[in-house]
């Protein structure tokens, strides 16, 4: 694991902590109690702490991102921290296991360094560009399943319900032909879970850079292919992306085309 790697992986471990201990202390109220109280605001404020002062000692140079905000004085575009400090928040308020913290390097415009850490199981996913993708420090490959009616597919929906009505056709379009399609909530980890194969294929429009960027590392370290909706790379100008080993990418592309340029 590189130096950059080892400090994200503290700086998540000691998130990880805080978020726990916010847990036990709430973990007596209910949901609407947890939302009266700030809960989610909370367990997201003490990641983003906790991550940025590891990451700014570690790295005093270095500009920390947000998706909304810049966070440190120094402004050093060759070297930026991108990162989410608590992703598939609303699995964590209702006290469902699947969510993450993602911290990404990003080096003149290029990823670099990527993990995507679930607080709740210790899952820990890593990614080196040139070095491979890892998960729990084993490393990992995409899988080789081929026809899409063998493969399990995953997407997220947007909140903004003027789009529904298109991404709702796109299940429809590609859940004809997959095994199933899964809706899980946290597209961050959603995404890097193609990159050991748990996920055959993987799609969403309307992302954040936070939640794409390290998956999209972690898919092509693997061995897999990641595109956005027109076949390119346009990945956050888009906020799009479609992740699977070349077949299945490729034919999600070609059902994804269909809907979208309709």
């Amino acid at each position: 694991m590189s130096p950059e790697l080892n400090i994200a992986k503290k700086a998540a471990l000691k998130a990880a902590n805080s978020i726990e201990q916010l847990i036990h202390k709430n973990q007596l109220l209910s949901v609407n109690k947890k939302l009266n109280n700030g809960f989610v605001d909370q367990a997201i404020n003490v990641s983003l702490d906790d991550i940025f002062y590891t990451l700014k000692r570690a790295y005093p140079e270095d500009e920390i991102q947000t998706d909304d905000h810049t966070l440190t004085e120094f402004q050093n575009p060759a070297r930026v921290w991108l990162i989410n400090p608590l992703n598939g928040v609303t699995n964590f308020l209702y006290g469902i296991p699947h969510c993450a913290i993602s911290i990404i390097l990003q080096e003149h415009g290029v990823t670099k360094e990527a993990l995507v850490y679930n607080p709740i199981t210790d899952e820990e996913y890593t990614a080196t560009k040139g070095k491979g993708a890892f998960l729990n420090q084993h490393r990992i490959r995409i899988s080789n399943l081929n026809e899409p009616n063998e493969s399990l597919t995953a997407t997220n929906l947007t909140e903004d319900k003027v789009k529904l009505p298109i991404q709702a056709k796109a299940m429809r379009t590609i859940g004809k032909h997959v095994a199933d399609v899964r809706v899980m909530g946290c597209p961050a980890l959603d995404l890097a879970m193609v990159s050991s194969g748990k996920l055959n294929g993987y799609w969403q429009s309307e992302m954040k850079a936070s939640e794409m960027l390290g998956g999209i590392l972690l898919v092509e370290e693997s061995g897999g292919q990641c595109m956005d909706f027109s076949a390119k790379r346009n990945f956050t100008n888009k906020g799009q992306v479609i992740a699977g080993n070349l077949k299945v990418s490729a034919w999600l592309s070609t059902q994804l085309k269909a809907v979208y340029q309709a």
